[in-house]
Order: C-alpha cells, then structure tokens, then sequence
C-alpha cells in the first residue's frame, strides 16, 4: 500500500500491520519447513523475502529460523537491483535454481544454502514478496525431485499467503470495531487511542523482560483499543451521567465487559476467524480487563496465572488513563496521584512487575499522556 496516499491513522495502521504480518512470518513458514524436510534429500531453509513501499521496495528477508534481515544502506534495496525477484514478481511464475550471482539471492542464501526456487506471494492482485525455497550448500538435487518440488511449491506459497490473508482478516475486523467504537462515544474512543500508546510501550518493556519477541507488543497495540468495544451496548444515560452511579447503574455499566466478549465472539464467527491463534489474546483483553490478581475483579474473580499477561498489561494502562483524564463523574487526577495509587496496587490488584516496569517508563508515559493531551486525545 502506498503510505503517501494515506491519513496519519492509516498510515498508523498500515505500519501496524506490515509489522504484525512480518513478526508472524516465522510461525507461519515452520509448518511448511517441516514439509520442506520431508520432500527433500538436503533441505536448509525458507525465506520470505517481503516488500513494502508499494511492492517496489525490499523490506526484509524472514526465514524459517525465525531471522529477520533487513536491507543495509549500501545493500539491495529494490526489487529492479534482484533479476530473480524481478522476473518472479513481473511474471508471476516460478524461477527455478536462481543464480548465486545475484545481490538478493546471495543475500538471503547466505554460505549455508543454494536456492533452489523463488516463487511469487501475491494477494488479491498485490504483491507482498517472494517465498525462496533453499537446499544445503555443496550438495545436489536430482533434476527429477526439481521438478517434482516445482510442481507442488506453489501449493506452499498459496498456503502462507492463505495465512497472511487470514491476519489481515483479522486485522480488518479490530479496525472496524475500533472505528465503530470511536463514532459511537468520543471520550471511549479517545481512551481507545490513549491506552493503546502506554499498553503498547508497557508491552515492550515486559515482553523483553519474558523474553518475547515484537510481535508480542504490535499485538497488545492492536487489541489495546478494543478492551472497552462492550461500551457501545450501554446507555447513554449511563455511560456519560455525570454523577455517580447507583448499584443497579453500576452493574449495568459492569456488563461492557461480558458484552464486549460476546461481540469478539461474534466478530470471531462473522469474519470466519476460529482458525486463528492470535484471536484467543485479543478475547483475552476484552473479557478480562476488569479482573485483578487477588481475585477480586469482574467478571469472573479471576486471580494470579489466571489473568494473562496481556490482560495484566491492558489492566494497569486502563487504570492510569481512566486516573489521568477528565470523565463525566470525575475531574483529572495529576499524573503523581495515578502513578501513586497504581504503586499501591502493585502486588494486590494489579501484576506487580507490570507496575514498576510502567513506574520506570514514567518519562516515556509522560510524553504520550502529553501527546494526547495537545491533540485534543
């Protein structure tokens, strides 16, 4: 997609989403390596070979090892410098045994490996890259099991764009309910765009501190927004009295919650998304954003492990934006206040490492809380 064409929030959303599918690549290409290793005397690897900058620019090379290379400032860097690349993507056809000569595939192959094929990843007319199929350095395959192997590689190609259409499947379905939210109440969609700033920045910080990978916060970024879409079942009269409310209010306004879950169900079954892990993280967030980790939340008095770290994260980035900002039934605490009672929390309602990993990104939450604020967010 060409970024120039596109809003500050699509251009957001488009980087948001380039990054999501490029993180997802290693899981998605291991079934398929596995496939590699038993229809090849010598297999080595796979590597997807993405673009960006409307299908003209190498971005990256993602392989099965789950490395992701990107080009150097004097290295390759667009699809013309690749006459494999090149040929594969202007023909849509397969290019078999691409020469070591050129830039990419020396570059992608490295010493260890010899390209055998380069197959084309076209969705819906776009063009996302090039999946490259290598064997071991310094041995040989028949010419027979070449032709075998370029006879059923295309399926393998069509199956990873399968996959990468079912994350965009999955990524059109949050950023509609994330809109709909947004023109349904203007102070829920602000907090939308607010939580997902600090739930994306805490989810940085504790997912190196677990030891996962970026595709771990690009995904809290994404869901971040969608934990209170249940809001958009609850009244008016409700949802923005400027009091107080009454025990029977009250519950009502703890129904978002079940609500919420619901409505991720029934995106899930609408958009045909079962099949994809990465929803159980996002229902996740919705379902129990409310609960805390000495049992005593809602809606189901979830405690401890019960609560995924996901949620835990969304959890502390909830609390301090609904603190720090003006709401119908109450007036802006200072940003010393919410990082006070959030330390007094830790360790009782809310995940203590989550806190002082939030605590030590005070300057960085500072700036964000600062950005929204000027932008009328």
């Amino acid at each position: 997609m060409d970024s120039r064409r596109l809003s500050p929030i699509d251009h957001i959303d488009s980087t948001l989403l380039d990054a999501f599918v490029q993180n997802a690549l290693p899981d998605l290409l291991a079934p398929l390596q596995r496939t590699l290793v038993e229809r090849l005397p010598h297999p080595c690897r796979l590597a997807a070979i993405w673009l960006g900058d409307n299908a003209t620019r190498i971005t990256a090379s993602v392989d099965s090892m789950g490395r992701r290379k990107t080009p150097g400032e004097n290295e390759l860097s667009h699809v013309i410098d690749s006459p494999t690349l090149h040929q594969c993507l202007s023909r849509n056809a397969v290019v078999r045994s691409p020469a070591m000569t050129d830039p990419l595939v020396r570059w992608v192959a490295e010493d260890t490996c010899e390209p055998l094929l380069c197959l084309p990843l076209i969705r819906n007319a776009e063009r996302l890259g090039a999946l490259m199929i290598m064997q071991r350095a310094g041995f040989e395959t028949p010419e027979a099991k070449l032709t075998e192997l370029a006879s059923w590689a295309p399926l393998m190609a069509s199956l990873l764009v399968h996959e990468i259409d079912a994350i965009h499947g999955l990524f059109g379905a949050v950023r509609f309910a994330r809109d709909f939210t947004l023109m349904r109440d203007t102070e829920t969609g602000q907090h939308q765009l607010r939580i997902g700033g600090y739930a994306g920045l805490l989810a940085q910080v504790m997912g190196s501190a677990n030891g996962l990978d970026d595709g771990f916060a690009q995904e809290i970024a994404l869901y971040a927004p969608l934990h209170d879409i249940g809001k958009i079942g609850i009244p008016d009269e409700i949802l923005l009295k400027p009091g107080k409310f009454d025990d029977a209010e009250r519950e009502r306004m703890k129904a978002h919650v079940t609500n919420g879950a619901a409505l991720i169900d029934r995106l899930v079954e609408d958009f045909r998304l079962e099949g994809n892990p990465r929803v159980n993280a996002l229902r996740a967030v919705v379902a129990w954003h409310h609960e805390y980790i000495d049992g005593s939340g809602y809606p189901e008095g979830r405690a401890g492990d019960q609560i995924p770290l996901e949620t835990r994260i969304i959890t502390v980035a909830d609390i301090f934006d609904a603190l720090t900002n003006v709401r119908a039934y109450k007036q802006r605490w200072s940003l010393d206040e919410a990082f006070e009672l959030l330390q007094s929390m830790a360790g009782k309602q809310l995940d203590k490492e989550c806190v002082q990993a939030f605590v030590s990104e005070r300057k960085q939450i500072t700036e964000i809380w600062g950005h929204y604020a000027a932008n009328g967010a």
